[in-house]
């Protein structure tokens, strides 16, 4: 009975072992901010600049992977949160409003081309703000291997596949450091409704801005035949000698 117990033990702690090495999920929270000069410079009448606070969540696996072989690293971008906001004056004889309005956005407009989104409407005065972003990430790696592609683009919410190979040279229980350094690209057109009747609409130059923090994850160098193998095969034989031994006596006193 004890000898049962032992062995169901050592199984759930080599189980236990080998699904946190293949499953280790890891998140991480990236933050942006973004901020554009004035996009109407040619007017004296009219200012406006964008400011956007955003952030993106990015969940990853630690893996494992064996000398002079491959394994596939996995990036999922997921909105996070957005606030956008429009610094804006305008300054004629009979209409003068100058604020700071600010509203929070669906995340998931953050990538891609957003609908018009209406910042301000005092009736008199009207400004709506379109996003067109993407995110471009930098791959780079530390160890005794190498990561294929170096560069990634969202342009989309996605999971991205990066392939990281061990070295020949890969030692068993080394790490190999896996790095996403990210930017957010983006540009905005910008529209100012002015008492129902005129339409100022222009984009922005682009921006991109880099996300703090870095992603950032770990693979363990595993040997071909792993030690959790090794012990799994010593639990099973072990298990099975007592039965081996009672079939035996059966037969003998048969």
């Amino acid at each position: 009975m004890k000898k049962a117990c032992l062995i169901a033990t050592i199984f759930i702690i080599v189980v236990g072992t080998l699904l946190s090495l293949v499953s280790a999920l890891a998140q991480t929270v990236v933050h942006y901010n973004v901020a554009t000069d004035d996009v109407f410079p040619e007017r004296e009448d009219v200012d406006a600049s964008i400011n956007v606070t955003c952030t993106v969540v990015y969940n990853c696996t630690d893996g494992t992977v064996e000398p002079d072989k491959t394994c596939i690293y996995s990036v999922k971008a997921v909105p996070g949160s957005g606030t956008l906001t429009v610094n804006y004056s305008i300054d004629r004889p009979l209409l003068k409003r100058s604020g700071s309005p600010s509203v929070s956005i669906n995340p998931e407009w953050l990538i891609g081309d957003s609908p018009p989104i209406t910042v301000y409407d005092d009736g008199a005065v009207r400004i709506t703000v379109t996003i067109h972003g993407q995110i471009v990430g930098a791959v780079s790696l530390t160890g005794n291997g190498s990561a294929t592609p170096t560069a990634v683009v969202w342009t989309k919410w996605e999971t991205k596949n990066i392939t990281v190979s061990a070295s020949p040279n890969a030692q068993v229980g080394q790490k190999i450091s896996i790095q996403v350094a990210t930017k957010y690209r983006v540009y905005f057109t910008v529209s100012v409704e002015l008492i129902g009747i005129e339409v100022l609409t222009k984009d922005s130059p682009s921006k991109e801005v880099s996300g703090s923090p870095p992603i950032q994850s770990e693979i363990t160098v595993v040997p071909e035949m792993p030690i959790w193998g090794l012990l799994l095969a010593i639990i099973l034989a072990s298990s099975t000698a007592p039965i081996s031994k009672k079939l035996s006596s059966r037969r003998r006193s048969c």
